[in-house]
């Protein structure tokens, strides 16, 4: 979804999505965009005037705030006033899923409609049914981030999807990358993953048991049980992974973008579109049967609505917002963006996350115990990240 040189996290990588994967293909993440590519058109740019050192701290200054956007993109979600989940991801799909794909993909590939056209059937299929499945995922997201709260549950589904991300196109498209430098860090990192996992599962029990009724992660649906929870978040993160196959699958309609006009890298948007227009409808079509079931259609027109609009549009705003701005860091780091850039990004983001859900008192009334497992369970996590990025996820 780039706009510029700069923004190619929105173009060859882009969009919710996470994990790419190396030489041959470059699979992006669902709900959090890979880095950006380094894009041949602009590399004479990015090495004649921001190779120097100073600029590698400019970089890193923009994946911070690329990390700290895309980390409390759900916060809003501890602020509504009189919505339900429902009527938040509603909005939320629909502006980040559907309008933004489509202006920029409008804006940016020339004959959009011949390109569609040309493509070939079983491609825009496979497009749209990985991107499908990616949707479902993201249902799932939302639902566990507000299950389990953004410190566990944001944190569990963005470690799932980063590794297995990295592990299904490495096992599925690319066997012979297995037994290498990359596929051993890969495996290590999803290795690494599952224990972070565990360990951050083990304290979110230890605080259900010890909050007991005051758990006050559910904010917008009827308190779940922590294993229906961890059920949730361990479902998004499979799915979401599903989002790299509509890359993988789907490159062929960027290749006849191009032939129409298109850079290579806003030929892309062509696809993303597809991908997130498929999931999109799905998360759409599931707030509006809530909507219906529970009989709450007038909550969006409702007194007191504008503070609960201006949150979910901000959502969006910062979850896309991230990814262009993590374009720029990526590019401003040159080869260091795949890999170190990356690996900072998700440790930015993951703790972006537990600082929103203990600013927001998910974890009141848990003790020392659990904090510390909270701790480090996160910081295994992040250290499964750089084990990805190492491995060329981040590619």
């Amino acid at each position: 979804m780039n706009l510029t040189c700069r923004s190619v996290a929105l173009v060859q990588e882009a969009y919710l999505v996470q994990p790419g994967w190396t030489t041959r293909w470059r699979p992006i993440n669902p709900v959090f965009p890979p880095p950006a590519s380094r894009n041949p058109s602009c590399g004479g740019v990015f090495a004649s005037r921001w190779s120097m050192g100073e600029n590698y701290l400019l970089g890193l200054a923009w994946i911070l705030a690329a990390g700290v956007t895309q980390g409390s993109f759900a916060l809003p979600m501890k602020f509504v006033r009189r919505w339900k989940w429902e009527h938040v991801w509603l909005v939320y799909s629909l502006v980040a899923f559907l309008v933004l794909p489509l202006l920029i993909a409008l804006l940016t590939v020339p004959s959009l409609g011949r390109v569609y056209a040309q493509a070939a059937p079983e491609v825009i299929f496979l497009t749209a049914l990985f991107g499908a499945a990616w949707g479902v995922g993201s249902i799932f997201f939302g639902l566990g981030v507000d299950a389990l709260g953004m410190a566990l549950g944001f944190s569990i589904m963005t470690g799932i999807y980063t590794a297995l991300g990295a592990l299904i196109p490495l096992l599925v498209l690319t066997p012979d990358v297995i037994w290498t430098q990359n596929g051993y860090f890969i495996m290590a990192g999803n290795g690494v993953t599952i224990a972070g996992v565990v360990i951050s599962a083990i304290a979110g029990d230890l605080r259900e048991r010890q909050q007991g009724e005051r758990v006050i992660t559910a904010a917008l649906n009827k308190k779940v049980p922590f294993v229906t929870g961890m059920a949730i978040c361990l479902a998004s993160g499979i799915l979401s992974a599903a989002f790299n196959f509509s890359y993988a699958f789907g490159k062929p309609i960027a290749d006849v973008a191009q032939k129409y006009g298109a850079s290579p890298q806003n030929g892309l948007n062509a696809l993303w579109l597809i991908a997130l227009s498929s999931g999109g409808v799905l998360n759409i079509g599931y707030c509006l049967y809530l909507l219906k079931r529970r009989r709450s259609w007038r909550l969006l027109w409702g007194q007191g609505s504008v503070v609960d609009w201006i949150g979910a549009l901000a959502m969006s705003v910062l979850w896309t917002g991230s990814v262009i701005i993590y374009g720029w860091g990526a590019g401003y780091m040159g080869r260091l963006g795949p890999s170190l850039g990356w690996s900072l990004w998700n440790a930015f983001l993951m703790i972006t996350t537990v600082a929103c859900g203990l600013f927001t008192r998910e974890w009141e009334g848990a003790d020392g115990r659990a904090l510390r497992l909270l701790f480090v369970g996160i910081g295994v996590l992040i250290f499964a990240s750089v084990l990805l990025g190492l491995g060329g996820a981040g590619s």
